[in-house]
């Protein structure tokens, strides 16, 4: 019997596009609050714009993304659906942080797809019993569920590993987001960020799990690309936005101006 990971399940495949053209791929994945679903991604996906300088990588504005969602049938393939992300008077349809605005550079789009279409299953990542006792500390391996390539058939993501690489305890006192130690590419923005545990499982609390049936999983927060330098050369630093910059964003819910 052929068995996939939830948190595989989790991650929506994405292209930016305007006036019909592709203009880029990354990654999204799925959060329910209550009855709305939000499919969540990076500032600078949504933008096309560079989230430090605000200036437009893109060549034009972006109207929508393409987005291609599991079917509720079980079988392989995905159901693709058109997200229209400005209204008709152009004003952007996602939420950003109510505060740091692209200083956060995490967005969240209300869907206009119901929990129950009977098409497509959107398996939200919260849905899952939440691992938050699970210790998240420097120097532990974490996965990055994206993209680097599209998402050709069957069109699940890839699970790039990477390193805690700054002081998770210490992400409010700098730029907001932690670093983590991988090399990506830029499908991968927008991707869940998740410690996986198969062993012995160290909790938050300094004890020690004993080896189970199952693993243990705790999502850490959203990828947005690696750290901006000049030299293509420097080191390899990933951004991750934790989970609190979600919680927040849907809190004010408030559409970026």
């Amino acid at each position: 019997m052929t068995q996939i990971d939830y948190y595989s399940l989790c991650t929506v495949p994405i292209e930016q596009s305007a006036n019909g053209k592709s203009l880029g791929e990354a990654t999204a994945f799925i959060w329910k609050r209550g009855p709305q679903h939000y499919l969540i991604t990076n500032w600078h996906v949504v933008t096309g714009k560079n989230s430090e300088t605000n200036e437009l990588d893109t060549p034009v504005q972006l109207e929508m993304l393409k987005a291609m969602f599991n079917p509720r049938i079980k079988e392989f393939g995905k159901v693709p659906r058109d997200i229209v992300i400005r209204d008709k008077h152009n004003s952007p349809l996602w939420f950003t942080h109510p505060l740091r605005q692209r200083g956060s550079d995490v967005v969240a789009i209300p869907l206009p797809i119901p929990g129950d279409d009977p098409l497509i299953n959107l398996y939200p990542i919260n849905a899952e019993k939440p691992e938050i006792d699970l210790a998240v500390k420097i120097a532990m391996d974490v996965f990055i569920l994206g993209y680097p390539f599209g998402a050709p058939p069957p069109g699940f993501p890839i699970w790039k590993r990477g390193s805690i690489a700054s002081e998770p305890d210490l992400v409010h006192f700098g730029k907001g987001c932690l670093l983590i130690d991988t090399a990506s590419r830029k499908g991968m923005s927008g991707a869940p960020v998740i410690r996986r545990s198969w062993t012995n499982h160290l909790m938050e609390d300094g004890t020690s799990r004993p080896l189970d049936v199952n693993s243990r999983t705790r999502f850490i927060g959203v990828y947005s690309g690696r750290l901006h330098t000049k030299n293509p050369e420097d080191a390899q630093l990933g951004m991750v936005w934790p989970v609190r910059d979600i919680e927040d964003i849907l809190d004010g819910a408030k559409f970026d101006t």
